[in-house]
């Protein structure tokens, strides 16, 4: 694990209130030399369906602007995410139209940042949340910085709502999953940053079977993709980098 992912895990504990999310997503704004990180829950699944959670590094008066005009109800971004489980980079989406446009203007206007990524987490039970990162600057340097770190924002998104779900009692505490030595192997190389075409050289195996122990590491842990299994054997200690 790079020292910048790190430094923000290890700041996972204090992660019990909405004060102490704030202050681990102004960790992540530092760490990663970003404007703004958001981590909000719209739904925490099972009893907790419907209840919301979250904190934001965006100033009060956007948040309170945000709400008072409801850009919610069709924000591109919260639309993308509740049917997406892939990263969304706000410049892909469709921002055409005049409520779209006054949209971002107004949230330029606040400093929110005019690049952003989103990564929707969706869960058993209705749990939907998006944790998403943003910054002022050009679209090359924003490409590189994804780049660069996106490994790093989807582990973070999945850690952060699996402490959030244990923090607020929509989860309940289990032991970690039994893994084979294989899928523990395949799941270490690919959080290190392996490509599969690595790791299955690494493990002198073909990519068809190093899919077969991914998907079977995925299933076990519950995770939505490779990504997914790797925070969670992470954040279980069923693997450590």
């Amino acid at each position: 694990m790079d020292e910048r992912l790190q430094n923000v895990v290890e700041a996972l504990p204090e992660l019990m209130t909405a004060k102490g999310l704030r202050r681990l997503l102004l960790r992540v704004r530092a760490v990663y030399d970003l404007d703004n990180a958001i981590y909000y829950a719209l739904s925490l699944g099972g009893d907790k369906a419907g209840v919301e959670f979250g904190a934001m590094t965006y100033p009060a008066a956007w948040h309170q602007r945000y709400e008072a005009v409801r850009y919610r109800d069709f924000d591109p971004v919260v639309l993308a995410s509740l049917t997406s489980f892939a990263p969304l980079n706000w410049n892909v989406l469709d921002w055409t139209g005049k409520p779209l446009r006054r949209l971002r203007s107004e949230a330029e206007e606040f400093r929110v940042g005019n690049q952003g990524l989103t990564v929707p987490i969706h869960g058993p039970g209705g749990q939907f949340a998006m944790f998403s990162v943003s910054k002022q600057c050009s679209e090359q340097s924003w490409a590189a910085l994804c780049a660069d770190a996106m490994q790093d924002f989807l582990l973070i998104a999945h850690h952060v709502h699996r402490a959030v779900l244990f923090a607020e009692g929509a989860e309940p505490a289990s032991g970690p999953p039994r893994l084979s030595p294989r899928e523990k192997e395949a799941l270490t190389l690919i959080a290190a940053g392996r490509s599969r075409g690595q790791v299955a050289e690494a493990l002198n195996i073909s990519e068809s079977t190093l899919r077969v122990y991914l998907d079977a590491a995925r299933h076990k842990l519950g995770a939505l993709n490779t990504f997914h299994a790797v925070a969670l054997a992470m954040k279980s200690r069923t693997i450590n980098v």
